[in-house]
């Protein structure tokens, strides 16, 4: 059923998705359309709770970009994003994404270098952070180098199945500390993904392995990529439920294979 509604929404994921969007505040809705206020508006998004390492996080903006767009990041994430549902972080960056790409070209390099710079601030990278960077990345290259973008792969699938390893383990260890309930969820993924196949759980590397993996996911066929979706979502509804990692955890992994998120996906 996921599958089938890849890049084919229903009348009720266009009334799904107009909820999501309405819970947004209109006033993040606004900044988002804005090319003044898209910049520090998706790296307010990024600023921890810690104030010390939001400080920090504050000054490396201020290196790259200016005190000014600086300064108005932090506000947007004092008096606005504290309250935003975490389950909405991404959706509102989805929708600053087309104001993003309209930026000068020579500012984009520097967006991309402050959101690295905030991610690695503490040494930790969250899922969080990953998904936002990884999205953010994958939309600005594309945006300054569109030749570069393939419509279609042509990978068969057994040729990508260490990377989708890689991605099924990282969806299975991302909300759930049992390591068996993990292993059960890895394995339900990967039989519907490669039926039959005994393939060992890959080591606990931390969400970054994932880029390794990218490229060659991206690179497969159509078919491939729809048992991809389908090995994400039986994975992470493994346990019944979808939390927050795994929402953004799956929005991440059909942007990069550029197929649009169902927002009956989002519920959970």
């Amino acid at each position: 059923t996921v599958a089938a509604q890849v890049a084919q929404p229903t009348p009720g994921d266009y009334r799904r998705a107009d909820g999501i969007v309405a819970a947004i505040p209109a006033q993040l809705r606004t900044h988002a359309a804005r090319r003044d206020d898209v910049v520090p508006l998706v790296l307010a998004l990024l600023f921890d709770d810690d104030p010390a390492l939001r400080a920090r996080q504050h000054e490396e903006i201020a290196m790259r970009l200016g005190r000014e767009v600086a300064v108005f990041a932090l506000a947007l994430r004092t008096e606005h994003l504290g309250a935003l549902h975490p389950m909405a972080r991404l959706p509102l960056a989805s929708l600053a994404f087309p104001t993003l790409r309209l930026r000068p070209r020579p500012e984009l390099a520097h967006v991309l270098d402050a959101v690295q710079a905030m991610t690695h601030a503490d040494g930790h990278v969250s899922v969080f952070e990953y998904c936002l960077g990884t999205l953010l990345q994958r939309q600005i290259r594309e945006s300054l180098d569109p030749g570069a973008y393939r419509a279609f792969g042509r990978t068969p699938l057994p040729q990508a199945r260490d990377a989708v390893a890689a991605l099924l383990a990282t969806v299975a260890r991302s909300a759930r500390a049992d390591g068996d309930d993990a292993r059960r969820a890895f394995v339900a993924g990967m039989n519907v993904v490669f039926p039959g196949d005994h393939v060992e759980m890959p080591a606990d590397v931390g969400v970054q392995a994932l880029d390794a993996a990218w490229p060659r996911l991206d690179a497969l066929d159509p078919l491939a990529k729809q048992a991809v979706v389908e090995g994400v979502t039986a994975a992470i509804s493994h346990d019944g439920r979808v939390d927050v990692t795994e929402a953004e955890l799956l929005r991440t992994v059909c942007g990069v294979l550029h197929c649009p998120l169902p927002p009956m996906l989002e519920r959970g």
